[in-house]
């Protein structure tokens, strides 16, 4: 069978969004993220893994979401024709992903400029209207408002993005050390167990198999991670039924209508949420 692969590519996601972030530390599952990008044990320098998937024509990328994480790249097809050499680039690619999930350096010294990092993440994204409008909807501290619209004691309300004043500063004043809250939160969260995975290739699957096995994804610890699950809704009495205007950045006029429905994570395959919008 002819492969139809164009561009090879792999993705890890792990169970381990903003909503885990531990309240006196806003921001850690992105700041994770981005440290993860700062060298490993076996790859020290920093941007190893982005240098090496540049230089043979691919991309790679991260985000953090509510409830997950999820890193991924690809490699410029030319490269990955079923030959030794190109075979041994993927492995090669593959090789410095995986560090990522076993053993991250984060570095004093890549700690505090990745928090910049974040912090002009931050500020460039109070100019995003569909940005602001979403931490609205969340919660109310560190940005513009004066009420949330979500429940304060609910994970939904923390700030997910993340900046220098929750991950340095305030860390400071509360005795906490970043570096040491990365660890843990590493230790904590990033387990096989709450992960899923998926590589495409123009190997065959018994190939592609032999190449993910030869490697140390399966070293991936498994720590037994509960997924977290929200029986509460972040909306409650208190929380709806208010009306809240807010100045665009540009010249927009929206009207946002937002209201709960049930959890239907038990009737996902019939996707219910798309016969109302």
């Amino acid at each position: 069978m002819k492969s139809v692969i164009s561009r090879p590519y792999a993705n890890l996601s792990s169970f381990s969004g903003h909503l885990m972030d531990p309240w006196e530390l806003p921001g850690l599952a992105h700041f994770c993220e981005h440290m993860l990008f700062m060298g490993t044990d076996k790859y020290p320098s920093e941007n190893e893994y982005s240098k090496f998937i540049s230089s043979h024509g691919g991309v790679t990328n991260a985000y953090t979401s509510a409830d997950h994480t999820n890193y991924h790249f690809d490699i410029a097809p030319e490269y990955l024709s079923v030959t030794l050499l190109e075979k041994l680039l993927f492995q090669g690619a593959l090789d410095r992903f995986v560090q990522f999930f076993l053993c991250p350096l984060f570095t004093e010294s890549a700690t505090e400029r990745e928090v910049r990092a974040v912090d002009s993440e931050f500020s460039n994204s109070l100019f995003n209207d569909q940005w602001r409008t979403l931490q609205l909807e969340r919660q109310a501290s560190f940005v513009w408002c004066c009420r949330s619209l979500s429940k304060p004691s609910h994970d939904y309300c923390k700030f997910g993005t993340g900046n220098e004043k929750t991950l340095l500063l305030d860390a400071q004043e509360q005795g906490i050390e970043p570096r040491e809250a990365l660890l843990e939160f590493h230790n904590k969260y990033y387990s096989s167990d709450i992960m899923a995975c998926s590589i495409l290739g123009k190997e065959s699957l018994d190939e592609l198999e032999e190449m993910v096995t030869s490697l140390s994804f399966g070293d991936i610890a498994k720590k037994n991670v509960a997924r977290k699950i929200w029986d509460e809704g972040p909306y409650g009495e208190e929380e709806l039924g208010a009306r809240i205007e807010v100045v665009p950045v540009k010249d927009l006029r929206n009207l946002n209508l937002t209201f709960p429905i049930r959890d239907y994570r038990d009737d996902y395959r019939s996707t219910p949420t798309n016969y109302i919008c």
